[in-house]
């Protein structure tokens, strides 16, 4: 993996010591309707070095599913976890801890290979679930990425790095895989856009794609390719290449 064009670690907060950084969600997206998204968590993670948050998808009852990266900073574990639903709306917001986190069992930071973990929660909850796609996107299809990450241009040092108030989403389209140089096996795929992307803190956020009018959880947000690439090119985890591992540890059928 070239790491110089390419920003793993979507994760929102950068770990300090003794010092909680703020959540930096899409850059050039809008606020969706809280209505479609009422699955889609805020994941917030707590580290000896500070806080971070990332972005996840409820699948069942009582699992989320988020990216393999947040739970895991230079091989070690946060040591709390729990994830907000309605984050960022104060009459219907509450929050849930997380019992248990799971990642793919070959995950692989190095090749960002099986980026995805699922998230226990130590209880149920009742909103909707979202459903997994069991086929990838078609190249040429438009995908929609949600999060609550930065804001702010990630191309841009100077620009600002604003943190999302709600959750924020944007369209690509679905690309060839070649078109990102740092994929490196099928558990990927690859989208583009000229003008949006996901950001910071929208790991482990979801990649969603309309099957014969039915929403459908495709991809989990792993990656950016960074300059020199074109524009805005976006890794994400892919959910029908992960699907039996994710089924069976979900307990889905």
């Amino acid at each position: 993996m070239r790491t110089i064009n390419l920003l793993s670690a979507l994760v929102a907060a950068a770990l300090t010591m003794a010092t909680a950084t703020p959540a930096k969600a899409v850059f050039n997206g809008s606020r969706a309707d809280p209505d479609d998204y009422a699955w889609a968590v805020r994941v917030q993670l707590a580290y000896p070095e500070g806080t971070a948050s990332c972005t996840g998808s409820l699948i069942t009852e009582d699992t989320v599913v988020t990216a393999a990266h947040c739970i895991s900073n230079n091989g070690r574990s946060p040591s709390a976890i729990d994830v907000t639903f309605h984050f960022g709306q104060k009459r219907s917001e509450y929050t849930i801890a997380v019992a248990t986190a799971v990642p793919m069992p070959h995950y692989d930071p190095a090749l960002i290979k099986d980026d995805i973990a699922l998230l226990f929660l130590q209880s149920a909850v009742s909103e909707p679930p979202i459903g997994l796609a069991s086929t990838p996107a078609p190249l040429g299809a438009e995908v929609t990425v949600a999060g609550y990450g930065c804001t702010g241009n990630l191309f841009d040092a100077a620009a600002p790095c604003d943190a999302a108030r709600r959750l924020v989403e944007t369209r690509l389209l679905a690309v060839p895989a070649e078109a990102c140089p740092d994929i490196a096996g099928p558990w990927q795929f690859c989208t583009y856009s000229p003008h949006t992307s996901a950001n910071r803190g929208d790991s482990g956020g979801p990649v969603i794609w309309s099957d014969n009018g039915e929403q459908k959880l495709v991809g989990v947000t792993n990656a950016i390719e960074l300059p020199p690439a074109p524009a805005y090119l976006n890794l994400s985890a892919s959910v029908p290449y992960e699907l039996d591992w994710i089924r069976a540890t979900a307990g889905l059928r």
